[in-house]
């Protein structure tokens, strides 16, 4: 606990994070989703727009207008790894565990 605290970690809320990320990939000139073709102009820069704005956002459309793929790439907006506590069911942060158990 003392080296992720000396480390400068912060506890973060998942649309945080997901902001941070996608400001960095934008930043670096990144392609933001790869995978989505044809709605470069209309769908994306609103993700986008969702995403920094760290808005919840609900797809709609008819079958095969990449809904699940979209929200399959949003994976890649989070970070790699997260630091959790050993043994606990519901792998919680160290900092703000959940259950009553986890906290010492």
């Amino acid at each position: 606990m003392g080296e992720l605290l000396a480390s400068g970690y912060a506890v973060r809320s998942v649309k945080d994070e997901m902001r941070s990320n996608v400001v960095r990939m934008l930043q670096n000139g990144n392609e933001l989703f790869p995978s989505i073709i044809g709605y470069e102009k209309s769908v994306v820069p609103g993700l986008v727009n969702a995403l920094l704005s760290r808005h919840d956002f609900i797809l709609l459309g008819l079958r095969g207008q990449a809904k699940t793929r979209i929200l399959r790439s949003l994976v890649r907006f989070l970070d790699e790894y997260v630091p959790v506590l050993p043994d606990t069911a519901l792998n919680e942060d160290p900092l703000q565990p959940l259950t009553p158990s986890s906290r010492a």
